[in-house]
């Protein structure tokens, strides 16, 4: 009861806040509109086709701005913060444009990459930790930040590893860093080889480190939220990444223990599989999952993910919302993005955390590629 009191006296603190992210949101999506179509050194619709600046870059880069600049207003920052749930929330919705019959059709070729470059990534950063010296708490957070997601990974891991909140926010911030880059690059790298809506979202859904960096470069690449699109197709590659945080934590915390000596590993105890699922289980996926199960049953009428059927009023006004949900969320992605504490992130786990990334984007890529035949033609 107290902390509903408490979630509850905070809500007039939250309301500027709110209003600044749907204000600047609105002018992001009007401002793409103006400029989108315009002729610029003779190309018609040149920052649409050319620059590929679509709302979801401008929801980004004006965020980006404020922070960089004026920086986030002391009286915005309880509203900001809840871009974070307007996020999560959005991914919940995003549950409306599956069905099982769609699941079904990832097939093992998209579990084996996943499950490939999540652990791939993981001992890539221990192997290196141990190497160049980082502390094995730092490379048990930064192993989990670049094999699934860089912040609810890391965060998750870090009580099993004994890591100080300063390791949690450097390997956070190693993670977003490189995520800034892939998020404008991967759209252009994707229109430059010609990709389509499955193999790009199959690519950021797999090579980019953070979830919302994966839903940003997903829409930034083509801003349609409908089946059968990069962020519908990116973002269920990414769910399927995101499972398996307890499994990797529990990973990470058996090589952690396995370097602990007799009186360490007293103090630290032991961790069982079921505890991980239970505590760190991301509870955003679990209404994805129930989304997707209400959408299978047809409770809002026609899903509308089978080519050639059109969705019910109720489902497309609930992709209508999750849209704007995303929109919002992006804005905030934007104003927690500091080019100073980026430019100010060095040294060895900085160095590991990129080389990684660097080294799971581009195999990525190369294994989406060569095994584009093989992919499923829809979902």
């Amino acid at each position: 009861m107290a902390e509903q009191k408490s979630l509850v006296s905070k809500i007039p603190s939250m309301i500027p806040g709110a209003i600044l992210l749907l204000i600047i949101t609105i002018i992001s999506i009007n401002g793409a509109a103006y400029i989108g179509p315009k002729e610029v050194f003779g190309i018609p619709k040149f920052f649409e086709r050319v620059v590929h600046l679509n709302y979801i870059l401008w929801c980004i880069l004006i965020g980006m701005t404020i922070r960089n600049t004026v920086g986030i207003p002391s009286w915005a920052r309880e509203g900001v913060n809840l871009s974070r749930l307007f996020l999560k929330t959005g991914i919940v919705l995003l549950g409306s444009l599956y069905t099982f019959e769609i699941l079904a059709k990832l097939g093992g070729i998209a579990a084996g990459l996943i499950v490939f470059f999540v652990f791939f990534s993981v001992f890539m950063v221990m192997g290196l930790g141990g190497l160049l010296g980082i502390g094995r708490s730092m490379a048990g957070v930064l192993g989990a930040a670049c094999g699934i997601c860089g912040v609810s990974a890391s965060i998750a891991t870090a009580p099993t590893v004994r890591a100080k909140m300063s390791e949690v926010g450097y390997a956070i911030a190693t993670i977003l860093s490189f995520g800034v880059i892939t998020m404008f690059l991967s759209p252009f790298i994707g229109h430059w080889l010609g990709m389509n809506a499955i193999q790009y979202g199959a690519w950021v859904g797999t090579g980019i480190l953070n979830s919302g960096q994966v839903l940003a470069a997903a829409l930034a690449f083509d801003p349609v939220v409908a089946p059968g699109h990069a962020v519908a197709i990116g973002e269920i590659w990414n769910i399927l990444r995101i499972v398996f945080i307890p499994v990797v934590v529990f990973v990470i915390a058996i090589w952690y223990s396995a370097t602990l000596t007799p009186e360490e590993k007293e103090k630290v105890g032991r961790v069982s599989l079921g505890t991980l699922i239970k505590e760190k289980f991301p509870v955003f996926v679990l209404g994805f999952l129930a989304m997707t199960v209400v959408t299978s049953l047809g409770v809002f009428g026609p899903a509308g993910v089978i080519p050639g059927t059109k969705a019910s009023t109720a489902m497309v006004a609930l992709r209508i919302l999750m849209t704007d949900f995303f929109a919002i969320g992006l804005v905030g992605l934007g104003m927690f993005i500091s080019i100073k504490e980026i430019s100010a992130t060095g040294g060895k786990p900085f160095y590991i955390g990129w080389f990684t990334g660097f080294v799971k984007y581009v195999l990525s890529l190369a294994a989406i590629v060569l095994l584009s035949s093989v992919l499923p033609t829809s979902y």
